[in-house]
């Protein structure tokens, strides 16, 4: 920990800087003269620090790539194609990982990074002087809500769900720059890093403007998107009222994407998003990018949607048409047209955060609290949205939820959300049809460990609080 966090990653601060952000979000671009001990003595160059850290987020390692795609193979509707793929993901499809694994490393490690930049301006910002007062609380609000973002990302990832166990070993909380000769942090308990994540985004909240949807610059996190990560948090937790709650002000005068819109694809910014990652030709790797491995060309192009998934769609819903087979390109499994390049190969957009999400967030709140008639209410939103003429449900109780947790798996189906589903409502993990390796056990059988990923063995190997007697359970 000490020779990665500390001492090397001060290096990486210092290069974050230096990323050209060239999305017309930013409109202030990181300087690549700025010495790490000028950063926080301008405002101008603080926000550069800012978007320095919002960048790395695109970065195929942690959001850009490894998270959304891994989080959909590590579930039973979205697959890596079984020919062709280039060796890409096919061990975590397989659900094989190891704690030396890149795939296991390369997300932590990637956070970390990340939440000691955020670290930084958290600690810095206040003493900024030539910032304003709210110039301060954005930086450190913006900063807090990355920290919240990634600390929930690695949760999600690396501790088992609240649902099974909310005092097991979770990931480290670093909230403070560490110096060299400061002690490791070990693993903090799940409910600990739960109650980290929500206070961050708590104080997010008090720090971070009021804004008219309009006037939200999307590209980062802002009041709106604490709140909805507020809401994701206390989901993850079953605190049903507190997640129906932010997912309301999350989504709150913001209208949802149009049946045109939906089936023009995830290639832009939507009426409904909220927190969108934009990723560049001059930022990131083109192949390295969410679209060269959903879009059936120009690129690795190796997702496939599974045959069993496919037909829970009505013929009538209009999300049916992000499927095609097409017998040049793959005759046996279906490609998925969701996600595309746009305008040139290797610019796209990740959209994080939307409102459809939060709406179906309400929905099973609304439904766990007992509040049929509200659940449908926020069920057929989405439903009508996408299947003109569907009926209102008429279910209630298990019934009502899982139709709800259904119409999440069509609506939100490589957006990212798969695995920590599963995970975190403890379900049966079942993979059918033409999945080409499959899988059938429930939450009280040992292979459940596979929907964890190990901690990694070079963090093992570099902190001192941290043994293989902390490893994850199965690994």
């Amino acid at each position: 920990m000490k020779k990665i966090i500390k001492n090397s990653i001060i290096t990486l601060f210092s290069l974050s800087l230096l990323f050209s952000c060239n999305n017309d979000f930013l409109e202030l671009e990181p300087s690549d003269s700025i010495k790490e001990e000028d950063v926080f003595t301008k405002y101008a160059n603080a926000k550069a620090a800012l978007i320095g850290a919002y960048d790395q987020l695109s970065s195929p390692y942690f959001d850009g790539l490894y998270n959304p795609i891994m989080a959909d193979i590590m579930g039973e509707d979205v697959m890596i194609n079984s020919v062709d793929n280039w060796n890409w993901f096919t061990d975590v499809y397989q659900m094989n990982v190891l704690p030396t694994y890149n795939y296991v490393s390369n997300p932590w490690w990637s956070g970390y990074k990340l939440i000691f930049d955020a670290n930084k301006i958290i600690e810095n910002a206040q003493y900024i002087p030539d910032a304003t007062q709210e110039q301060k609380e954005e930086l450190e609000g913006q900063a807090r809500a990355l920290r919240a973002y990634v600390n929930l990302k690695l949760v999600q990832m690396y501790a088992p769900a609240h649902k099974k166990d909310n005092m097991a070993q979770s990931i480290m909380i670093v909230d403070r720059i560490l110096a060299v000769d400061d002690e490791d942090p070990g693993r903090a308990t799940l409910q600990d890093a739960y109650d980290f994540i929500e206070e961050d985004l708590v104080q997010a909240i008090e720090m971070l403007e009021d804004l008219d949807p309009v006037d939200i610059d999307r590209g980062f996190i802002s009041k709106r998107g604490a709140y909805a990560l507020l809401a994701r948090t206390y989901l993850d937790q079953e605190r049903w009222e507190e997640a129906k709650e932010n997912a309301q002000k999350a989504y709150a005068d913001i209208p949802l994407m149009t049946a045109n819109e939906m089936l023009q694809g995830f290639l832009y910014r939507n009426s409904e998003t909220i927190y969108s990652i934009a990723y560049t030709q001059e930022d990131n790797n083109v192949y390295l990018s969410l679209p060269s491995f959903y879009w059936p060309v120009a690129g690795y192009s190796s997702m496939r949607a599974n045959d069993k998934f496919v037909e829970q769609f009505s013929t009538e819903d209009l999300r049916v048409y992000f499927f095609l087979i097409e017998e040049e390109i793959d005759a046996d499994r279906n490609l998925i047209l969701k996600f595309g390049h746009n305008g040139t190969v290797g610019n796209a957009e990740r959209i994080v955060i939307r409102a459809s999400e939060m709406h179906l967030i309400e929905a099973e709140c609304e439904a766990e609290l007992g509040n049929y008639s509200e659940a449908q209410d926020a069920l057929y939103l989405i439903q009508s949205r996408a299947y003109p003429g569907v009926p209102k449900s008429r279910n209630t109780g298990q019934e009502l939820i899982d139709e709800i947790l259904l119409e999440r798996r069509k609506e939100l189906f490589g957006e990212g959300f798969r695995w920590n589903d599963i995970k975190r409502r403890q379900l049966p993990f079942v993979r059918e049809g033409d999945h080409w390796v499959k899988f059938n056990f429930t939450a009280n059988d040992a292979d459940y460990y596979r929907l964890t990923f190990p901690i990694p063995q070079s963090e093992i190997d570099a902190n001192k609080n941290i043994s293989e007697l902390d490893q994850n359970v199965g690994y």
